[in-house]
Protein backbone atom coordinates (compact mmCIF):
# COMPACT_ATOMS: atom_id res chain seq x y z
CA UNK A 1 0.00 0.00 0.00
CA UNK A 2 2.92 2.26 0.70
CA UNK A 3 4.03 2.26 -2.92
CA UNK A 4 0.53 3.43 -4.01
CA UNK A 5 1.02 6.73 -2.25
CA UNK A 6 3.34 9.41 -3.30
CA UNK A 7 4.10 11.39 -0.21
CA UNK A 8 6.58 13.85 0.74
CA UNK A 9 8.52 14.11 3.92
CA UNK A 10 5.91 16.23 5.57
CA UNK A 11 3.26 13.49 5.19
CA UNK A 12 5.15 10.88 7.35
CA UNK A 13 3.25 11.74 10.48
CA UNK A 14 -0.04 11.38 8.74
CA UNK A 15 1.01 8.06 7.34
CA UNK A 16 2.06 6.79 10.78
CA UNK A 17 -1.25 7.84 12.26
CA UNK A 18 -3.07 6.02 9.54
CA UNK A 19 -1.11 2.81 10.22
CA UNK A 20 -1.91 2.98 13.91
CA UNK A 21 -5.60 3.31 13.20
CA UNK A 22 -5.52 0.32 10.87
CA UNK A 23 -3.59 -1.76 13.46
CA UNK A 24 -6.13 -0.99 16.14
CA UNK A 25 -8.88 -1.96 13.77
CA UNK A 26 -7.23 -5.27 13.04
CA UNK A 27 -6.73 -6.02 16.73
CA UNK A 28 -10.33 -5.21 17.49
CA UNK A 29 -11.39 -7.52 14.69
CA UNK A 30 -9.22 -10.34 16.07
CA UNK A 31 -10.59 -9.96 19.60
CA UNK A 32 -14.08 -9.96 18.24
CA UNK A 33 -13.33 -13.13 16.26
CA UNK A 34 -11.92 -14.80 19.32
CA UNK A 35 -14.93 -13.91 21.39
CA UNK A 36 -17.14 -15.38 18.76
CA UNK A 37 -15.11 -18.74 18.90
CA UNK A 38 -15.07 -19.31 22.74
CA UNK A 39 -15.60 -23.06 22.38
CA UNK A 40 -12.47 -23.32 20.32
CA UNK A 41 -10.56 -21.39 22.94
CA UNK A 42 -11.74 -23.75 25.66
CA UNK A 43 -10.65 -26.74 23.63
CA UNK A 44 -7.26 -25.14 23.11
CA UNK A 45 -6.97 -24.44 26.83
CA UNK A 46 -7.98 -27.96 27.69
CA UNK A 47 -5.45 -29.27 25.25
CA UNK A 48 -2.81 -27.03 26.74
CA UNK A 49 -3.73 -28.23 30.24
CA UNK A 50 -3.58 -31.89 29.15
CA UNK A 51 -0.26 -31.22 27.50
CA UNK A 52 0.98 -29.62 30.72
CA UNK A 53 -0.02 -32.73 32.70
CA UNK A 54 1.74 -34.93 30.13
CA UNK A 55 4.84 -32.79 30.41
CA UNK A 56 4.75 -33.07 34.22
CA UNK A 57 4.31 -36.83 33.99
CA UNK A 58 7.13 -37.06 31.50
CA UNK A 59 9.32 -34.99 33.80
CA UNK A 60 8.59 -37.38 36.65
CA UNK A 61 9.28 -40.38 34.42
CA UNK A 62 12.49 -38.84 33.19
CA UNK A 63 13.57 -38.20 36.79
CA UNK A 64 12.76 -41.80 37.66
CA UNK A 65 14.60 -43.06 34.60
CA UNK A 66 17.59 -40.90 35.47
CA UNK A 67 17.73 -42.43 38.93
CA UNK A 68 17.42 -45.92 37.48
CA UNK A 69 20.07 -45.16 34.87
CA UNK A 70 22.38 -43.87 37.57
CA UNK A 71 21.87 -47.08 39.53
CA UNK A 72 22.44 -49.11 36.39
CA UNK A 73 25.69 -47.24 35.73
CA UNK A 74 26.78 -47.91 39.30
CA UNK A 75 25.85 -51.57 38.90
CA UNK A 76 27.75 -51.76 35.62
CA UNK A 77 30.81 -50.18 37.21
CA UNK A 78 30.55 -52.63 40.13
CA UNK A 79 30.20 -55.54 37.72
CA UNK A 80 33.22 -54.35 35.75
CA UNK A 81 35.23 -54.03 38.95
CA UNK A 82 34.24 -57.52 40.07
CA UNK A 83 34.93 -58.86 36.58
CA UNK A 84 38.42 -57.35 36.65
CA UNK A 85 39.00 -58.87 40.04
CA UNK A 86 37.74 -62.23 38.80
CA UNK A 87 40.05 -62.05 35.80
CA UNK A 88 42.98 -61.21 38.04
CA UNK A 89 41.96 -63.99 40.42
CA UNK A 90 41.74 -66.41 37.49
CA UNK A 91 45.26 -65.48 36.37
CA UNK A 92 46.54 -65.81 39.93
CA UNK A 93 44.79 -69.16 40.33
CA UNK A 94 46.42 -70.48 37.18
CA UNK A 95 49.83 -69.32 38.40
CA UNK A 96 49.12 -70.82 41.82
CA UNK A 97 48.07 -74.14 40.29
CA UNK A 98 51.29 -74.23 38.29
CA UNK A 99 53.34 -73.54 41.42
CA UNK A 100 51.40 -76.14 43.39
CA UNK A 101 51.95 -78.68 40.59
CA UNK A 102 55.67 -78.02 40.79
CA UNK A 103 55.51 -78.32 44.57
CA UNK A 104 53.58 -81.58 44.31
CA UNK A 105 56.27 -82.93 41.99
CA UNK A 106 58.80 -82.19 44.72
CA UNK A 107 56.58 -83.72 47.38
CA UNK A 108 55.88 -86.88 45.41
CA UNK A 109 58.16 -89.82 46.21
CA UNK A 110 58.49 -92.16 43.21
CA UNK A 111 57.56 -95.67 44.25
CA UNK A 112 60.69 -97.23 42.73
CA UNK A 113 62.93 -94.92 44.77
CA UNK A 114 60.92 -95.45 47.95
CA UNK A 115 61.23 -99.22 47.52
CA UNK A 116 64.97 -98.97 46.86
CA UNK A 117 65.62 -96.69 49.84
CA UNK A 118 63.63 -98.72 52.34
CA UNK A 119 64.18 -102.32 51.28
CA UNK A 120 66.44 -102.60 48.22
CA UNK A 121 69.51 -104.81 48.08
CA UNK A 122 73.10 -103.59 47.91
CA UNK A 123 74.64 -106.17 45.61
CA UNK A 124 76.73 -104.95 42.69
CA UNK A 125 73.92 -105.44 40.16
CA UNK A 126 71.64 -103.10 42.16
CA UNK A 127 74.16 -100.31 42.74
CA UNK A 128 72.95 -98.23 39.79
CA UNK A 129 69.42 -98.15 41.24
CA UNK A 130 70.78 -97.33 44.70
CA UNK A 131 72.88 -94.46 43.38
CA UNK A 132 69.92 -93.07 41.42
CA UNK A 133 67.76 -93.27 44.54
CA UNK A 134 70.45 -91.47 46.58
CA UNK A 135 70.76 -88.74 43.97
CA UNK A 136 67.00 -88.27 43.92
CA UNK A 137 66.79 -88.17 47.73
CA UNK A 138 69.64 -85.65 47.98
CA UNK A 139 68.00 -83.46 45.36
CA UNK A 140 64.58 -83.77 47.00
CA UNK A 141 65.94 -82.69 50.39
CA UNK A 142 67.74 -79.73 48.85
CA UNK A 143 64.63 -78.84 46.88
CA UNK A 144 62.67 -78.33 50.11
CA UNK A 145 65.19 -75.86 51.48
CA UNK A 146 65.42 -72.11 50.88
CA UNK A 147 66.42 -70.69 48.38
CA UNK A 148 65.48 -73.69 46.22
CA UNK A 149 62.00 -73.51 47.75
CA UNK A 150 60.12 -70.24 48.12
CA UNK A 151 60.18 -69.15 51.75
CA UNK A 152 56.37 -68.78 51.70
CA UNK A 153 56.07 -72.57 51.26
CA UNK A 154 58.61 -73.50 53.91
CA UNK A 155 56.17 -73.49 56.81
CA UNK A 156 53.32 -75.18 54.96
CA UNK A 157 52.05 -78.28 56.71
CA UNK A 158 52.42 -80.43 53.60
CA UNK A 159 56.02 -79.31 53.14
CA UNK A 160 56.87 -80.00 56.78
CA UNK A 161 55.29 -83.44 56.60
CA UNK A 162 57.08 -84.27 53.36
CA UNK A 163 60.39 -83.07 54.76
CA UNK A 164 59.88 -85.31 57.79
CA UNK A 165 59.08 -88.22 55.47
CA UNK A 166 62.25 -87.60 53.44
CA UNK A 167 64.32 -87.37 56.62
CA UNK A 168 62.87 -90.69 57.70
CA UNK A 169 63.75 -92.20 54.31
CA UNK A 170 67.27 -90.80 54.64
CA UNK A 171 67.75 -92.21 58.13
CA UNK A 172 66.43 -95.61 57.04
CA UNK A 173 68.67 -95.78 53.99
CA UNK A 174 71.78 -94.59 55.84
CA UNK A 175 71.19 -97.15 58.58
CA UNK A 176 70.68 -99.99 56.09
CA UNK A 177 73.63 -99.00 53.90
CA UNK A 178 75.94 -98.55 56.90
CA UNK A 179 75.01 -101.96 58.28
CA UNK A 180 75.59 -103.57 54.90
CA UNK A 181 79.00 -101.96 54.41
CA UNK A 182 80.18 -102.93 57.89
CA UNK A 183 79.27 -106.56 57.22
CA UNK A 184 80.70 -106.34 53.71
CA UNK A 185 84.11 -105.16 54.96
CA UNK A 186 84.21 -107.86 57.62
CA UNK A 187 83.15 -110.65 55.24
CA UNK A 188 85.58 -109.48 52.56
CA UNK A 189 88.51 -109.61 54.98
CA UNK A 190 87.35 -112.95 56.41
CA UNK A 191 87.28 -114.51 52.92
CA UNK A 192 90.83 -113.28 52.26
CA UNK A 193 92.14 -114.49 55.61
CA UNK A 194 90.62 -117.93 55.09
CA UNK A 195 92.72 -118.37 51.92
CA UNK A 196 96.14 -119.59 53.07
CA UNK A 197 97.60 -119.17 49.59
CA UNK A 198 97.14 -115.45 49.93
CA UNK A 199 99.86 -115.11 52.59
CA UNK A 200 103.60 -115.78 52.62
CA UNK A 201 104.35 -119.44 53.24
CA UNK A 202 107.45 -121.44 54.04
CA UNK A 203 109.96 -120.93 51.29
CA UNK A 204 107.80 -118.34 49.54
CA UNK A 205 108.03 -114.68 50.50
CA UNK A 206 104.85 -113.21 49.01
CA UNK A 207 104.27 -109.51 48.57
CA UNK A 208 100.87 -108.41 49.94
CA UNK A 209 98.51 -107.64 47.07
CA UNK A 210 95.27 -105.82 47.82
CA UNK A 211 94.29 -104.99 44.24
CA UNK A 212 91.29 -107.32 44.36
CA UNK A 213 90.20 -105.96 47.75
CA UNK A 214 90.41 -102.39 46.51
CA UNK A 215 88.48 -103.31 43.35
CA UNK A 216 85.66 -104.84 45.36
CA UNK A 217 85.57 -101.83 47.66
CA UNK A 218 85.51 -99.33 44.80
CA UNK A 219 82.15 -100.77 43.79
CA UNK A 220 80.72 -98.88 46.77
CA UNK A 221 82.82 -95.71 46.47
CA UNK A 222 79.93 -93.71 44.96
CA UNK A 223 77.63 -95.05 47.65
CA UNK A 224 79.98 -93.70 50.32
CA UNK A 225 80.03 -90.31 48.63
CA UNK A 226 76.24 -90.18 48.72
CA UNK A 227 76.17 -91.36 52.33
CA UNK A 228 78.53 -88.52 53.18
CA UNK A 229 76.22 -86.10 51.40
CA UNK A 230 73.16 -87.46 53.21
CA UNK A 231 74.69 -87.82 56.67
CA UNK A 232 78.34 -87.01 57.22
CA UNK A 233 78.24 -88.41 60.75
CA UNK A 234 77.68 -91.93 59.44
CA UNK A 235 81.22 -92.04 58.01
CA UNK A 236 82.99 -92.20 61.37
CA UNK A 237 81.64 -95.67 62.36
CA UNK A 238 82.10 -96.87 58.76
CA UNK A 239 85.72 -95.75 58.78
CA UNK A 240 86.18 -97.44 62.11
CA UNK A 241 84.68 -100.70 60.82
CA UNK A 242 86.77 -100.62 57.63
CA UNK A 243 90.02 -99.95 59.48
CA UNK A 244 89.29 -102.55 62.16
CA UNK A 245 88.53 -105.23 59.57
CA UNK A 246 91.50 -104.40 57.37
CA UNK A 247 93.78 -104.14 60.37
CA UNK A 248 93.26 -107.84 61.02
CA UNK A 249 94.40 -108.61 57.48
CA UNK A 250 97.40 -106.29 57.64
CA UNK A 251 98.56 -107.74 60.97
CA UNK A 252 98.21 -111.26 59.62
CA UNK A 253 100.17 -110.31 56.50
CA UNK A 254 102.83 -108.59 58.60
CA UNK A 255 103.24 -111.64 60.85
CA UNK A 256 103.44 -114.07 57.96
CA UNK A 257 105.74 -111.80 55.97
CA UNK A 258 108.07 -111.17 58.92
CA UNK A 259 108.08 -114.84 59.88
CA UNK A 260 109.04 -115.95 56.39
CA UNK A 261 111.56 -113.12 56.07
CA UNK A 262 113.20 -114.17 59.31
CA UNK A 263 113.23 -117.80 58.25
CA UNK A 264 114.66 -117.00 54.81
CA UNK A 265 117.49 -114.81 56.06
CA UNK A 266 118.29 -117.03 59.09
CA UNK A 267 119.94 -114.03 60.63
CA UNK A 268 119.05 -112.84 64.09
CA UNK A 269 118.55 -109.11 64.05
CA UNK A 270 117.34 -106.77 66.75
CA UNK A 271 114.39 -104.37 66.45
CA UNK A 272 116.86 -101.49 66.48
CA UNK A 273 118.69 -102.93 63.50
CA UNK A 274 115.48 -103.37 61.48
CA UNK A 275 114.12 -99.92 62.29
CA UNK A 276 117.31 -97.86 62.22
CA UNK A 277 119.55 -99.94 59.95
CA UNK A 278 123.23 -100.83 60.42
CA UNK A 279 126.18 -101.33 58.08
CA UNK A 280 126.31 -104.69 56.35
CA UNK A 281 124.72 -106.78 53.64
CA UNK A 282 121.89 -108.06 55.86
CA UNK A 283 120.62 -104.52 56.35
CA UNK A 284 120.49 -103.94 52.62
CA UNK A 285 118.65 -107.20 51.98
CA UNK A 286 116.13 -106.62 54.74
CA UNK A 287 115.48 -103.08 53.54
CA UNK A 288 114.78 -104.40 50.07
CA UNK A 289 112.47 -107.13 51.33
CA UNK A 290 110.54 -104.91 53.74
CA UNK A 291 109.97 -102.27 51.05
CA UNK A 292 107.22 -104.49 49.64
CA UNK A 293 105.43 -104.47 52.98
CA UNK A 294 105.99 -100.73 53.31
CA UNK A 295 104.52 -100.16 49.84
CA UNK A 296 101.47 -102.27 50.70
CA UNK A 297 100.88 -100.22 53.86
CA UNK A 298 101.17 -96.99 51.89
CA UNK A 299 98.73 -98.16 49.21
CA UNK A 300 96.18 -99.15 51.84
CA UNK A 301 96.59 -95.84 53.64
CA UNK A 302 96.23 -93.84 50.43
CA UNK A 303 93.21 -95.89 49.37
CA UNK A 304 91.66 -95.29 52.80
CA UNK A 305 91.98 -91.51 52.38
CA UNK A 306 90.20 -91.55 49.01
CA UNK A 307 87.73 -94.38 49.56
CA UNK A 308 86.44 -93.05 52.87
CA UNK A 309 85.97 -89.52 51.46
CA UNK A 310 88.54 -87.64 53.54
CA UNK A 311 88.94 -84.06 52.34
CA UNK A 312 92.68 -83.88 52.90
CA UNK A 313 95.80 -83.48 50.75
CA UNK A 314 97.22 -86.55 49.03
CA UNK A 315 99.36 -88.95 51.01
CA UNK A 316 103.09 -88.82 50.36
CA UNK A 317 104.39 -91.96 48.59
CA UNK A 318 106.99 -94.05 50.47
CA UNK A 319 110.45 -92.50 50.42
CA UNK A 320 109.26 -89.10 49.13
CA UNK A 321 109.21 -85.97 51.26
CA UNK A 322 106.47 -83.41 51.40
CA UNK A 323 108.37 -81.25 48.93
CA UNK A 324 108.92 -84.14 46.51
CA UNK A 325 112.46 -84.95 47.66
CA UNK A 326 113.57 -88.44 48.56
CA UNK A 327 113.41 -89.38 52.22
CA UNK A 328 114.97 -92.04 54.31
CA UNK A 329 113.55 -95.56 54.17
CA UNK A 330 112.17 -95.28 57.69
CA UNK A 331 110.09 -92.21 56.76
CA UNK A 332 107.82 -94.22 54.50
CA UNK A 333 104.42 -92.60 55.07
CA UNK A 334 103.28 -89.04 55.53
CA UNK A 335 100.89 -86.32 54.48
CA UNK A 336 101.57 -83.30 52.33
CA UNK A 337 101.70 -79.94 54.11
CA UNK A 338 98.20 -78.56 54.46
CA UNK A 339 97.07 -75.36 52.81
CA UNK A 340 95.08 -72.78 54.67
CA UNK A 341 91.79 -73.88 53.15
CA UNK A 342 92.18 -77.60 53.91
CA UNK A 343 89.97 -79.23 56.50
CA UNK A 344 91.92 -79.75 59.71
CA UNK A 345 89.07 -81.77 61.17
CA UNK A 346 89.26 -84.29 58.34
CA UNK A 347 93.03 -84.43 58.69
CA UNK A 348 92.69 -85.28 62.36
CA UNK A 349 90.05 -87.91 61.54
CA UNK A 350 92.34 -89.39 58.89
CA UNK A 351 95.20 -89.64 61.37
CA UNK A 352 92.90 -91.42 63.81
CA UNK A 353 91.77 -93.84 61.10
CA UNK A 354 95.37 -94.50 60.07
CA UNK A 355 96.16 -95.36 63.67
CA UNK A 356 93.24 -97.81 63.68
CA UNK A 357 94.36 -99.21 60.34
CA UNK A 358 98.01 -99.74 61.32
CA UNK A 359 97.50 -100.48 65.00
CA UNK A 360 99.72 -103.33 66.21
CA UNK A 361 101.41 -104.02 62.86
CA UNK A 362 104.86 -102.90 63.94
CA UNK A 363 104.47 -104.85 67.20
CA UNK A 364 103.73 -108.02 65.25
CA UNK A 365 106.76 -107.50 63.01
CA UNK A 366 109.11 -106.71 65.87
CA UNK A 367 107.81 -109.63 67.91
CA UNK A 368 108.62 -112.10 65.16
CA UNK A 369 111.99 -110.56 64.47
CA UNK A 370 112.91 -110.82 68.13
CA UNK A 371 112.23 -114.53 68.36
Amino acid sequence: MVHSYVMGIGEAEAFSERLKRELLALEAANVHAMLESETLVEEVLQGLEAATHCVDDMDKWLGTFNVKLRHIREDIESIETRNNKLEMQSVNNKALIQELDKLLERLCVPSEYATCLTGGKFDEARMTQNIEACEWLTGALRGLEVPNLDSTYRNMRAVKEKRAELEKLKATFVRRASGFLKNYFANLVDSMMSDKNYFSQRGQLKQPDHADLRYKCRIYAHLLLHLKSLDKNCLRPLRKAYCSSLNLLLRREAREFANELRASTKVSISPTTWLEGSPGGNQIGNSTDTSALSDAIYQNSSFLAHFMCFEVPALVPPGVGANGNKRGSNDDLGIMNMKSNDSKDDLQSLNESLQDLLDGIHVSILDFFCR
